[in-house]
């Protein structure tokens, strides 16, 4: 993951401040010589300042105006971030390594700017950050992602290359609500820390051992379940091709091996389920993938053994392609292996891409107009509980895919490429998702750049076999190691 902005809560994130919000009630009477009740904190931890200075007047008898009281408190948290406030341990180190990464940083925060500033100051951490974001000066809180979505723009960044350090669950969740990807942050103020760390993409206990975090930096991994093609044009071949052009580390774990061409299929080798067991513990027990497509799994042996794993590793980002006939015409699915899969993939799948005739399969519905894969997506989407890219490259509606995902329909034009040589698409579009789901775009976003790499593919023209040929998955590829002999 190439970084190019990392947005830094304050309070809590970045500094041990909390205590300050927590207890500058009981600092402030103190500092006017008055003894705290031992209910005090918990009488005003949900007021405001307006509030609590009314609370304070009345069960303190306190002579002062609302006003004065007002800003005695608030001149106890300028005094707190002028002269007290510390980092937390590691923090520096921290920052200093992004620093020497050229990671460009910026800080995010319900504090006042003069508070941050002044802090920053006197730590000597200004030189850390290129920009202060306040919730004030924004005009919207963290329960909305505006003041993330401005740092994001100022940096010409975008959600798959931003990542954001807090601390507060609400805050947390707002952002990954919003499609960024959250490294939690502990703090002792913030009690919900399991629901802080289920959410996080990476979770930072303490700055000093922050392993995790360069871990989470490295290059995002997918795994393809299919079978092999050894013309290279379709299955694991066309996948970790297709996984390689994306940017994500590919790996494979073969269902069966094939003997085919752009002809059709002569022969197919399956994995036994106890050897196919064997890959799949050994991916996920060393590199654990970020994403997952499912191809050609011809039986329901195989299947079994897929669900079983996949449950057991709480695999995510499942992409199921419920291949069934090759694009030359073979079968590729035992018919009684079908129900298998409807039964125990499609329900842990986050997208299944069928095409017409296996959408047909799907539902048990005809399907021969925009109408008809409307309906048909529904009812498969419904049925199994996940979402359904309907694929409309079969003469339905010219290239044109429907998404249907959360109660919504959603379509992906197409503009259809006077290519006869279409050997893979299937199994490149899902490899692509895959890849993007892996690097933490959304599922729109994440399929609306498969279907520009596919068309980009298709666009190239290129023309190998005597049958549906292959298409040109590296027809992105340019630099030093690409270059061909002259002459």
């Amino acid at each position: 993951m190439k970084l190019k902005c990392a947005i830094f809560d304050f309070d809590g994130t970045l500094f041990d401040s909390m205590y300050i919000w927590e207890h500058v009630g009981e600092i402030y009477l103190r500092s006017l010589g008055i003894e705290p009740k031992p209910t005090t904190h918990d009488d005003i931890k949900t007021m405001s300042l307006y509030q609590s200075s009314c609370y304070f007047k009345k069960e303190y008898d306190l002579s002062l105006s609302i006003d004065e009281i007002m800003d005695g408190i608030n001149h106890t948290v300028e005094n707190f971030y002028l002269y007290d406030v510390l980092p937390k341990p590691g923090v520096v180190h921290f920052l200093e390594h992004l620093k020497q990464a050229s990671i460009p940083m910026c800080i995010a925060t319900a504090s006042d700017r003069y508070q941050i500033e002044a802090a920053l100051n006197r730590c000597g951490m200004s030189h850390y950050f290129e920009e202060i974001f306040t919730c004030s000066e924004v005009g919207h809180g963290k329960d909305e992602p505006v003041i993330f979505q401005k740092a994001m723009e100022y940096f010409c960044a975008n959600r798959s290359n931003t990542v954001i350090f807090e601390d507060a669950l609400h805050a947390i969740q707002t952002a990954k609500e919003d499609g960024f990807a959250v490294i939690g942050i502990f703090d002792k103020s913030e009690k919900r820390q399991d629901e802080i760390h289920s959410l996080s993409d990476c979770y930072i206990e303490d700055f000093d051992h922050a392993e995790n975090f360069w871990k989470f930096m490295n290059l995002k991994t997918a795994l393809t379940i299919a079978g092999s093609d050894c013309s290279g044009g379709a299955g694991i071949q066309a996948d970790m091709k297709t996984m390689t052009m994306n940017g994500v580390y590919a790996m494979s774990v073969i269902t069966a091996l094939t003997a085919q061409n752009t002809t059709g299929v002569s022969a197919i080798q399956e994995s036994t389920p106890e050897f196919l067991k064997q890959q799949l513990d050994a991916v996920f027990e060393d590199i654990y993938p970020d994403a997952i497509k499912i191809g050609m799994v011809g039986s329901s042996e195989l299947i079994h053994v897929i669900a079983d794993r996949l449950k057991y590793y709480h695999a995510k980002n499942i992409v199921v392609d419920p291949v069934m006939v090759a694009t030359s015409g073979s079968a590729l699915l035992k018919t009684d292996a079908v129900q298998t899969l409807i039964n125990e993939l499609l329900p842990l799948a986050s997208l299944v891409t069928p095409n017409i005739p296996e959408a047909q399969v799907l539902s048990g519905l005809t399907i021969e107009t925009k109408e008809d894969m409307i309906t048909a997506a529904k009812h498969i989407g419904n049925n199994y509980q996940c979402a359904v890219l309907l694929k409309g490259g079969h003469s339905i509606n010219d290239a044109n895919d429907l998404l249907y995902t959360n109660g919504k329909f959603i379509w992906f034009e197409g503009k259809r490429i006077n290519n006869p040589n279409t050997h893979g698409t299937g199994c490149t579009l899902s490899s692509a998702i895959a890849s993007n789901l892996a690097k933490g775009f959304t599922l729109i976003e994440s399929i609306q750049k498969a279907k520009d790499y596919i068309s980009g593919a298709l666009a190239a023209m290129l023309d190998l076999g005597n049958g549906s040929g292959p298409m040109n998955h590296a027809f992105d590829l340019c630099g030093e190691f690409s270059v061909e002999t002259e002459g």
